[in-house]
């Protein structure tokens, strides 16, 4: 018998090569004083921005633009805030990576609110977010963090009392996700295996998931597929459509999973060390993934924890094509494959960031396991770190 859940997503997705001419009839929905945020330059070289901005005049939509720069912190989304309250925006669109897209978000609820970003914060601030934004459009130009689909705003601030925490609302989902992969061919190869490991982890993670669902089940399942297909064609052939086009999918599904069933302990990691220490989101989960995996099976084992363990066979045959229903071996092929991936695709050393082993100790106290289907010992903790020096 299936149990009950909820499940949560946006109200709108516009999916495929060419979509992105589809922005300014979404814009207008909502009005025609639009905040347009956006990276620093990628869309520039591209000479995409340009095209947008003319497709978006010619329909009567006056453009106020926002350039960001990296992971978004407190104070890069209140001067953003600050700069635009007073111009009656009616829609805010985030056009590029993650990061671009959680500080758009962020911008866009705290148009309407008082105060600092900072104060509504998960485990930061003392305020509870009551989820009011000015109407939000998430365009992604990479495959990664799946935030287009997710309900919350990553906010960082890096250093030895640094946080990554954040913004959380079912409200704060955008309104409308367009998600063209003709976006991502500009996408640099090690910026599209890293995107496309986060996006595999947010999916592998939220698949054995405590809170995962069967409707959470079916769409990670059609993610890890994806992902087996597409990634290795997409960093080699940033063209090649078919894997653009896949991996974009996958990376939509999986923040649609994570919105629903959480995560588990890679995320932990990023929280812990990605608050510490400026080392790229996407690569952080990349080097992680396989010891994290590989440890987590193995204290499943030793509880007998059947369940869990078929989860991530199934988990191994939908990357890997393989046939049959031999758990032992579908564990053993996935990971496998994950290591094969860290090595291929060039993840960091966490040492290349300035960890190093006098830091093991603090940050492993400081992760959770969150949604990690058992929750790893300390000594694991830290072996995953040590590993990855």
């Amino acid at each position: 018998m299936i149990p009950p859940f909820e499940f949560k997503t946006n109200p709108v997705l516009v999916f495929g090569v060419g979509k992105i001419s589809e922005l300014p009839a979404l814009v207008k929905r909502h009005g025609t004083r639009l905040l347009l945020v956006t990276g620093k330059s990628s869309l520039r070289v591209s000479g995409r921005y340009e095209a947008m901005e003319i497709s978006l005049h010619r329909e009567g939509i006056t453009v106020f633009h926002l350039e960001c720069s990296g992971e978004p912190s407190p104070e890069m989304v209140d001067e953003g805030a600050a700069r635009f309250c007073h111009d009656k925006i009616q829609c805010v669109a985030a056009v590029g990576g993650g990061s671009v897209i959680d500080a758009g978000k962020a911008v866009s609820a705290m148009l309407v609110q008082e105060g600092s970003v900072q104060d509504y914060l998960e485990g930061v601030g003392m305020t509870p977010f009551d989820g009011r934004k000015v109407p939000f459009i998430a365009v992604p130009t990479t495959a990664g963090t799946g935030s287009e689909a997710a309900k919350n705003a990553v906010i960082s601030r890096v250093g030895p009392r640094g946080f990554k925490r954040s913004l959380r609302h079912d409200n704060l989902m955008s309104d409308a996700a367009l998600v063209d992969p003709e976006l991502h061919a500009s996408c640099p190869p090690d910026v599209t295996a890293a995107c496309g490991l986060d996006a595999l982890t947010q999916l592998l993670e939220s698949y054995v998931s405590l809170k995962a669902t069967p409707m959470t089940d079916a769409l990670a399942e059609s993610g890890l597929m994806a992902v087996g297909k597409s990634l290795l064609p997409a960093r080699r052939d940033g063209h090649d459509m078919e894997a653009r086009t896949g991996m974009a999918y996958a990376a939509y599904l999986s923040g649609v999973t994570l919105t629903n069933s959480g995560l588990g302990v890679v995320h932990g990691f990023a929280s812990s060390v990605g608050g510490a220490f400026a080392i790229p989101h996407g690569a952080l989960c990349g080097t992680v993934l396989e010891p994290c995996t590989r440890r987590t099976i193995e204290r499943l084992k030793e509880m007998g924890d059947v369940r869990a363990l078929a989860k991530y066979a199934r988990a191994g045959r939908h990357l890997t094509g393989r046939k049959g229903a031999d758990i032992g071996g579908d564990l053993e092929a996935l990971l496998s494959l994950l290591r094969d991936w860290a090595r291929d695709l060039r993840m960091p050393r966490l040492g290349q960031f300035g960890i190093r082993e006098a830091d093991i100790s603090d940050l492993a106290a400081q992760t959770r396991c969150k949604d990690n289907p058992i929750a790893l010992p300390p000594q694991d903790l830290e072996d995953v770190l040590r590993e990855r020096l």
